[in-house]
This record gives C-alpha cells, structure tokens and sequence, in this order.
C-alpha cells in the first residue's frame, strides 16, 4: 500500500473523552486525529497508504459547515472549482473544465456515486443529502475508474444502513427565502439479517439576481439563480446471504436550477437603445444582481437510480459485483440573446440511459511475490492483487436543441450590434439581405425563422484493469496499474429549418439543413506507477506516473456537416507527481504535499468561430490543441493546537500553459494578429480559462470546552482566496476575474446528550462580486454570471 497528499477537511477530529468524568472532574479531549478509511482504489484501505493526491470531506464536517452540494464543498479543497447556474455549469480540476454547449462532451473532472462513475456534468448537482463522505482524487484516475478522469475524480459515497435505529432531521432557514429539509434513518428490519435506511431532501431557494423585465414578459422569471431540488433515496443492506452481503439502493433525484442569471456588463449605445424599446428599465450594469431578460432561463433534470453491490469473501479473494442503470432526462430553457428583446429563443431536451457493471477481486496478501517467497536468499516481502472487468452503456436520447429568430428583433438587435443603424456600412448578414439598406423599421418584421438540430449517442465501454501492490522491503513498497478499454461510439445528427422557406436569416448566419451519422472505435491502455518510501511510521513519500485518456467524440451542437465541426480526436495526459503524507507532533496534526507535472497532447478545448449574424450564437466546437501543460503544489493541513482550536488549510498553485495552440477563437471585435493566414488566434503560451494561479482557503474552527447548563457552543471562520483567471475561452484581457479574497462564518450551540444544535452561519460576509464567467453575445457586447452575494441562514438539527 502507499500514501498520497492528505484530505483538506476535518474528519471526527476531536475524539470525546473516553469515560464519563465523576461529579467535579472536568471532561478532557484526546486531542488527535482519527484515521481516515477511503475506497480510492476500490478497496478500502487508510488514506496514508494511496498513493493518489487526494482530499476527503466526511459527514461531520458537511453537518457542521451546513454544506448542501458538491459547489460548496469544494471550497475546502485545492485546485477543484464547481460553478454552477442554470444552463451554464463548469467542473474543473487542475484548471481543466468542460463545456455544457456539448452534451456530448464529457467532462474531463469525473464523478462516481457509490463506485459507478457517471458521464454527464448533470450529475454534479446532486444535491450531497446523507453522506457519508466525498472522496477527491486529483491527476488522472483511469486505471480503476476508466477514461475521461485525466484531472481527476468526485466520489460520493451514500450512508449505508445501520444495525440500530438512529437518524437525523435537518433544517436550514435564511435569505432569498431558503428552506431545506433533510431527513434519514436507518431500521433494523431483521436482526442480524436485514437493514435499511430511508433518506429525503427538499431544497427551495429563491434567486437572487432580480430579472427587470418580468414585469412585461410574461415568459421571464422574476428571480433568477434559484433552484429547486428535491430527492428521496432507500437502500437495503443485507448482512449475511448464504456468506454474502448485498445492498440495494434506489434513488430518486429533481433537480430545478432556476435560471443562470446571466447580467449584461457592456452594450454600445445603439444596442442599449434598441434593448430600451423592449424594457424601459432595462439593467445595463454589470455585478449588481439585476438583469434584464424575456424569456425563460433554467434547466429541469430528473435522475432516476437503482443499483446493486454483492460481496462474497471466496478461498482468500474478496469478490465484489457492482451494478446499476440510471436515467437523466433533462429540459432547458435559455434567453439566447441575453437581453430584453426576443430575438433567439432557445430550449433544448434529453434523456440519457447509463448501463452499468463491474466484477472484481481483491487478493488477501500473498507472502513473497505472487507466493515466491525468496529469490537467491532473499526475502520478497508481500503482495495483493486487484482484478477486475468493466462495462458501461451510455446514450442520449431524444436530444435536440431549438432555436427561435424573430425577424424584426433579430435583425433589429445585429443591426445595432455591429454598427449597421439605417444606412450605414452594411454588416453581411444585413447587408446580404437588404443590399444597400435595411428597411426603416426592423422591429416591424413579424416573421419567424426556426430551427432544430436533433442530435443522438450511443456508447459501449468495456474494459479490464488490474493492481498489485508488493511491499519487497519493511519500508518499501511498488504499486503497478493497468487499465485496457475498448470504446465503440456512434452518432446521428438531422438539422431542420421548421419554418418554411426562404429562412434567409439563419441561412445568411451560416445554418444549414442537414442528416449525418459517424461513428469511431477508440482503443487505449492507461498504466500507472508508484513507488512508496515510509522512512518512518508517520512519513509516507511517494513518486508516481500515470497516463490517462479522455475519448474522442462529437459535438452535440453543430450548425453544418463540416468534419471539423463534428468530430474531435482522443487527449492523453501523462503525469508525474511526488507526494508527502505526514501525520506529526502527537498525531495533531496531518500535513501533506503534491507536487505534479501533467503534459497533455491532442488537449480537447472549446472554442467558437462567431458567424455574421449569429448574436449569442456561432459555431461551437471542441478542437485538439496538439500540447498543454498544467504543473504545481497542493497542500493540505488539519492541526489541533489545543484541545478548543481546529486549522483546516488547503492551498494549490497551479501554473497551466498552452504549448502549442494557434487555433483558439478571438474575441469577435479583434483581428487575428499572430501572423498567419488562420483567422483564428494563436494562444502559445497563455494560461486555461477558469485556472486561477493560487487557490486556498484556511478555516479556524473554535470548539470551547465549557458548557452552560449542557449547552455547547462553537465557531467558525473560514477565509477563501483566488488569484485572477480568465472568464471566456477566449483569453480576452478584457473578461478577468480579479484575485479576491471571501470570508464565510459560523456560531453554534447545541447540547450532544439531547441531540440538537443551532448553527448561524454567513456565507461572502463582505458581499464580494465575483464572476463565474463572462461573455459575448456580439463584439464589444459582454455578458457575464455572478456566484452568490453575501446570504445569511440557520440550520437546526435534531440527531436521534
């Protein structure tokens, strides 16, 4: 086994007295830090023996800092980022993040629920509702959770049933009108034999960007970046069939991301005119949570899971059979233009059926290597084994985008947008359509062009993997890693115009009508290697190497049959990394550093190729940058200085780089300058979009020792600081987030012997405005999305 670069979060830090004090003793705390089990490899061994960069944020911690998903509880860790709003949402890992224009583009930051690891970024708003623990893995995870994990992986890993009947109700109440509930309890059915537990969660919150121009569209919500999520899951565990166990769970997930709240930052005057007509109050202001916007905005999904785990211990091997099928359907709504006046409307729907199972077998330790106990006199120490088989089925079904173009507004909104008003230099789209002039009113135009690009996926995975550790020297030990996969994939896509002819507008924009169908076999082997040195007890380093591979595929959203716009290649990464894992002075304190290099070749990237015409729109497809590069540290530390303080840190530098990239997307009021005869721009050199340099976040947590009349009191602060990054793929110096620094705090009371506890917590205390990305709709025309101003809210929890 070997050790990694240690969990960011506080585990049961604390452990409670062992006995119960006599009358006038006062309780004292073994101040030490409790060991962590995790199932990174697929077996449960302590984190201080994987030789992954990891981090893991456990029950208590979630309880206690009043985390609901995935987005905050990243805020603990290094170098891992999850925004989220509406239709826009974008996981990143080591600077790597995806692209939600293309449902078929899976994102290179994975994530597994119970051991099944899931495709589509959907599934990282899952609200985190009885949790036992989330497991970070940061570098490529291919060998035992399969392609596209080339940044890393998000476990989570559900509570499982209990043998005593035990539960929890959890309450949360605060600003923007949030209410959550959140229940579960496990009953023993049958003693000795079968265990349950039932789960529920409802989460309402309102927006908090105030949308102006609902007072006239009846179409537009008045709030926007809500939600309204609601889940309910049961899982069976049966605790001896025939000497197996086996769980069965089920789970039901609604999730109601209302609205990405996207704000306009700059117009022109002429567009600003043009947006007045629609809504007199129209907000021009950038970061001050008010927009401006006619049309629907969010995104609806319904994930439906049942699945399995049987495990049987046979002649010394623990075998393990994992299953599952989960289906997501979603539907979007999005203001395309971004603004008041209806010119693209757009929706777009999906289901999308995950098959799943898995088969393996884990070794008890066998002496020697394989049983070759010695060779030429020479003991071999130990080994394990880890085999296993893999199979996946993923598809998209029914999938379609839609686009709507009024006419007049349309044509009205491009013409102010690139300068056209009534007789000036005419752009192409207005210019091809009128000759020398558009008519004297564009907004009078009441026709409709209309099209839909219906897009469908299937994909077969299947795969065999293999890991031995062997420990050859008392302080030595050598991990080998395989993962073989063989991936089928097909595609079919049929564009439609649904309006009748002449649909000049979306025709002069460059949309065309077609039917194609691809398809592609992708073979890959991912190995890995890492070699453990334990000097002492306490101290585990490693050196490792990995290579991972992120599959080829299609691009969902595609306006015409060029190959290019189809079809993307595969990306492989290989990373080396060195690890220390401490655990120092009395067992109070765990420190743990990663140092990485990960070079990238064929790195699939987003870009844009804006077409005349095409306000909020173009063509949107992934490309192959032929090398990339992301290297750095990260850090974590837990310290108990004293029996009443907690310091939870985590830190990451992370230095990304385009090393060959003439082919990314400019920003549409700028010429390509780098020389050649590409009109695309050249971005050798410059960082990723969405990959701040340094990240961090400290938290002090303060958990006095006396009580008043058996009531406890804690606090908490926690101060989170990134520095600038990109905000569009772009790379336009104009769209940059500023290094920020955001506070979050909490005051608790509660008394443990009754089960209950109250906790005010205030999230971005100093109501800092920070953006998730920005935009363009045309040039010189910004768009951008805000993360959440300061909030304020209780959570009551009563344990039982």
């Amino acid at each position: 086994a070997t050790p990694q670069a240690l969990p960011t979060i506080p585990v049961a830090a604390i452990v409670e007295p062992a006995a119960t004090p006599a009358p006038g003793e006062k309780a004292v705390r073994s101040r030490t830090i409790e060991e962590i089990l995790v199932t990174a490899q697929k077996c449960e061994e302590a984190i201080q023996d994987v030789p992954i960069s990891m981090s893991v944020i456990d029950e208590k911690f979630i309880v206690e800092q009043g985390i609901t998903n995935v987005r905050e509880a990243m805020l603990y860790v290094p170098n891992v980022k999850i925004e989220e709003a509406g239709y826009f949402m974008i996981p990143r890992i080591r600077g790597f993040s995806t692209n939600n224009n293309n449902k078929a583009f899976e994102p290179p930051a994975g994530l597994a629920i119970d051991g099944i690891p899931y495709g589509r970024i959907e599934y990282f708003n899952a609200g985190l509702y009885d949790i036992s623990r989330v497991e970070v893995l940061r570098g490529p995870q291919g060998t035992t959770f399969g392609k596209n994990t080339s940044a890393g992986l998000i476990h989570l890993i559900t509570k499982d049933p209990g043998d005593e009947v035990e539960g929890f109700i959890n309450l949360q109440f605060g600003e923007y009108l949030r209410r959550r509930i959140e229940l579960a309890s496990s009953v023993p059915l049958v003693k000795d034999f079968l265990n349950a537990r039932v789960a529920f969660m409802k989460d309402e919150r309102r927006g908090f960007v105030e949308n102006t121009t609902a007072a006239i569209s009846p179409l537009a919500d008045r709030y926007l970046q809500g939600k309204d999520n609601e889940g309910m899951r049961l899982k069976l565990q049966f605790l001896d069939l025939g000497g197996s166990r086996l769980k069965l769970g089920y789970d039901k997930l609604k999730l109601g991301s209302l609205g990405s709240g996207i704000e306009i930052v700059s117009v022109t005057d002429a567009v600003a005119a043009v947006l007045r007509k629609y809504d007199p109050n129209v907000d021009l202001v950038g970061g001050n949570h008010r927009t401006s916007l006619d049309y629907g905005d969010l995104r609806r999904t319904q994930i439906e899971t049942l699945n399995g785990e049987w495990n049987h211990d046979f002649g010394g091997w623990g075998l393990t059979a994992l299953g599952g099928r989960s289906v997501m359907d979603t539907l979007f709504f999005l203001d395309t233009d971004f603004s008041p006046s209806p010119a693209i409307l757009g929706d777009g729907a999906d289901r999308a059926p995950t098959v799943t199972a898995e088969l393996r077998g884990a070794s008890s330790a066998f002496d020697g290597l394989f049983g070759l106990k010695q060779l030429f006199g020479a003991d071999l120490g130990s080994t394990d084994l880890l085999l296993g088989v893999f199979y996946q089925n993923n598809e998209i079904q029914d999938g379609y985008f839609h686009f709507a173009f009024p006419q007049g507004p349309f044509l009205e909104l491009t013409a102010a947008a690139e300068g056209t008003g009534n007789g000036a230099d005419q752009p192409p789209l207005v210019g091809g359509l009128f000759g020398v002039g558009p008519p004297a009113s564009l907004g009078a135009m009441d026709g409709v062009d209309d099209i839909t690009q219906f897009f469908d996926q299937q994909s077969d995975t299947r795969a065999v993997f293999a890991q031995s550790q062997w420990t050859f020297l008392p302080k030595w030990t050598l991990q080998l890693g395989g993962r073989y996969s063989r991936e089928k994939k097909a595609a079919q896509w049929n564009s439609v115009f649904n309006s009748p002819p002449p649909n000049a507008i979306i025709q002069a924009a460059g949309i065309t009508e077609f039917m194609v169908q691809r398809a592609r076999n992708d073979e890959f082997f991912q190995p890995k290697v890492s070699l453990n040195y334990k000097p002492v007890e306490d101290i585990s380093l490693f050196l490792r190497w990995a290579r991972s591979f992120k599959s080829g595929g299609f691009n969902a959203f595609a306006f015409r049959a060029v190959e290019d716009q189809l079809v993307y290649l595969p990306e492989y990464s290989t990373e080396f990394a060195f690890d220390a894992k401490t655990t120092l002075l009395a067992n109070t304190m765990k420190l743990n550093l990663s140092i990485y290099r990960q070079e990238i070749e064929d790195f699939q990237v987003l870009t844009r190729e804006p077409q005349p015409g095409t306000i909020g729109l173009g063509v949107t497809k992934v490309v192959n940058a032929p090398k990339a590069r992301s290297q750095g540290i990260e850090g974590d530390l837990r310290w108990l200085p004293l029996d009443w303080l907690q310091l939870i840190g985590s830190l990451g530098v992370n230095d990304t780089e385009y090393l060959d990239f003439k082919i990314n997307d400019c920003p549409p009021d700028m010429d390509n300058t780098d020389g050649d005869a590409d009109s695309r721009c050249d971005a050798t050199g410059r960082a990723f979009a969405f990959a701040p340099k340094i990240n961090g976040a400290l938290t002090t947590m303060f958990t006095p020792v006396w009580s008043l009349r058996g009531i406890n009191f804690d606090a908490g602060l926690t101060g989170e600081y990134n520095s600038s990054q990109f905000l569009d793929i772009d790379l336009d110096r104009r769209k940059v987030q500023k290094p920020f620094w955001r506070f979050r705090a909490s005051l608790g009371l509660g008394n443990a012997a009754q089960g209950w506890s109250f906790k005010l917590v205030g999230e971005n205390l100093t109501d800092k405005v920070t953006y998730i990305r920005q935009g363009d709709v045309a040039p010189k025309q910004f768009v951008g999305i805000t993360e959440p101003p300061r909030q304020v809210y209780g959570t009551l929890r009563w344990s039982f």
